[in-house]
């Protein structure tokens, strides 16, 4: 019995998961020849394995509604992370701050949109504030404009950081109204404070009028060239704009310098309203940047800070003074937008990338190098897809048609480096020929003008190799060996005059290194001063010698 119980302890050990039937089956222990367990036996075994199997369900439950305590406290800690994220977002960061929740405002009008003012914005306002005991006019101010966060107001007028506070929570057209003493209203040197004293309350009503947005328009490189401020929200989504070759008409109503000079129209003439092509250099590229991001019935300031960007109708005819920076208050009276390119077939993309080509083409002899520019980007982004594996299935028998789009966008690349070149960007002109050279290694209108770029960099070497390739693979290109005598000569001369900067010989002699300089035994530090005048050969007696002492 006692070697059939150490046959059963075993299949006692055996996984829980496995069905009763299979664990309790002698017939299929092989043991000795021994008496087969009782009844009594096996009912034991049975109520044994049944607690077990009772106990593992037991924990797993226990386990099971641990984890899922924790990842409720887990969760809980979550968001009320988040929700101080928001609560410190959504507070003012700068100027004086007001205490917290003392900004509960009272709505007299509701606003429109979901847009509120941020920090550094601007918006056009009004507010009064009265005094809550007689109803006497404490200070009142008309339509203004207010930068938040930024704007200092006169000493008599109401704190800016209440109106901060206030409008951070506001809409456009929305009306709202605060309670507080006046010490909270005004500066502690106001004549209000001085007159009534700083615990009489008054109410301070404000009317919020436009929000101002400002938006980076800048070709391609959003460098800040061009910004446009909303001052009239246009209608529709967001994302209804003018498209390239799409009809827009435009009201352009005032041009002036920073200054305040005013540009255009002249006196008593009237705003100028004309129908465009988007794209086709129709107006000066400071609008043709700007209208593709308004909406129809928008209004709207935009600040060109390069006089390069007004070249061009209706303000190329007209002379340009020096100013540091241009404001063109313009309207989208209404648009048709163009046609959806990234929706066409091959054929018919190729059709369309074709004609746009022709009129960059056009810009480029007019001088328009940066809108120019612009064209063939958009035109490469077209052809973005060619150099996907799969996108070869959508060219299948149409081996012709994939060489030629190919080849439009190489085109297309290579004149983006000319433009450019033009334009001084010699690293815009650099990524695009490395984007030809790439596809074609031996391309030597992309070596040419690279090394163009190179010598506006002053990279004399690069530019040298350069055109020295070019002249290796066609040796008939004149323009390249001009350029080429020119950066090697350019090159030595400022080889020359680095010579006669720096005397080599003088530099190197100042260099200290310690490689130079040869410590032994013979001129190093002893690290017992006792040893000296000693023999050389009983330092080392001498040192073990201090160590036993």
């Amino acid at each position: 019995m006692s070697c059939w119980r150490g046959v059963c302890r075993a299949c006692r050990n055996r996984s829980i998961n496995a069905t009763q039937e299979a664990a309790s089956q002698p017939a299929r222990v092989k043991t000795f020849d021994v008496a087969p367990p009782s009844a009594s036996y096996t009912l034991v075994e049975d109520l044994e394995r049944q607690e077990a199997v009772s106990e593992m369900l037991s924990r797993r439950a226990d386990s099971g509604i641990a984890d899922l305590k924790e990842d409720v406290e887990k969760f809980k800690k979550h968001m009320e992370k988040a929700q101080q994220q928001r609560e410190e977002d959504s507070r003012v960061k700068s100027g004086p701050r007001m205490p917290p929740g003392r900004f509960d405002l009272v709505t007299v009008a509701d606003g429109s949109g979901h847009r509120k003012p941020q920090l550094g914005g601007t918006v056009k306002l009004r507010y009064a504030v009265v005094l809550v005991r007689d109803a006497s006019m404490l200070d009142a101010k008309e339509d203004f404009e207010y930068v938040l966060g930024g704007q200092a107001l006169g000493a008599g007028e109401v704190c800016p950081s209440l109106l901060d506070g206030m409008l951070v929570q506001m809409r456009r057209g929305q009306v709202a109204s605060v309670t507080h003493p006046l010490k909270e209203l005004f500066p502690a040197n106001a004549p209000a404070i001085a007159q009534h004293g700083p615990q009489e309350e008054a109410v301070c009503e404000v009317s919020l009028l436009e929000i101002y947005v400002t938006k980076d328009c800048s070709f391609r490189n959003s460098t800040g060239q061009v910004l446009k401020e909303v001052i009239k929200d246009g209608v529709g989504s967001w994302c209804n704009n003018p498209s390239d070759e799409g009809m827009a008409v435009l009201r352009i109503e005032k041009v002036q310098t920073h200054e305040g000079r005013c540009l255009f129209p002249d006196a008593g003439a009237s705003p100028l309203e004309l129908c465009i092509t988007v794209g086709d250099g129709e107006v000066c590229d400071a609008l043709e940047c700007a209208v593709l991001e308004m909406r129809p019935h928008e209004t709207a300031w935009v600040t060109c800070s390069d006089p390069s960007f007004l070249v061009g109708k209706p303000l190329g005819e007209k002379a340009i003074p020096k100013s540091s920076a241009y404001l063109l208050r313009v309207s989208l009276v209404d648009f048709n937008p163009g046609p959806d390119a990234l929706s066409f077939d091959e054929e018919d993309r190729l059709t369309f990338a074709l004609r746009r080509k022709a009129e960059a083409n056009r810009l480029f002899k007019e001088g328009r190098y940066r809108l120019s520019r612009q064209r063939y980007f958009e035109i490469c982004d077209l052809f973005h897809h060619l150099d996907r594996p799969k996108v070869k299935d959508r060219f299948l028998g149409k081996e012709d048609l994939w060489q030629e789009c190919r080849q439009l966008r190489i085109d297309c690349r290579l004149n983006i480096a000319a433009c450019s070149i033009k334009l001084q960007d010699s690293s815009m002109a650099k990524e695009a020929c490395d984007l030809v050279l790439k596809q074609v290694p031996e391309s030597t209108k992309a070596l040419y003008r690279r090394a163009q770029a190179e010598l506006q960099q002053r990279e004399f070497a690069e530019a040298c190799r350069d055109l020295r390739r070019v002249l290796d693979i066609d040796p008939s290109i004149q323009e390249a060996r001009r350029l080429w005598e020119k950066a090697v000569k350019q090159r030595k001369e400022v080889d020359q005059k680095q010579k006669k900067e720096v005397k080599y010989d003088t530099m190197c002699g100042r260099i200290l290194d310690d490689r130079t300089d040869k410590f032994t035994y013979l001129n190093a530090d002893l690290d017992y001063p006792d040893a000296e005048g000693r023999p050389v050969s009983e330092w080392l007696k001498f040192g073990k010698e201090q160590l036993r002492r």
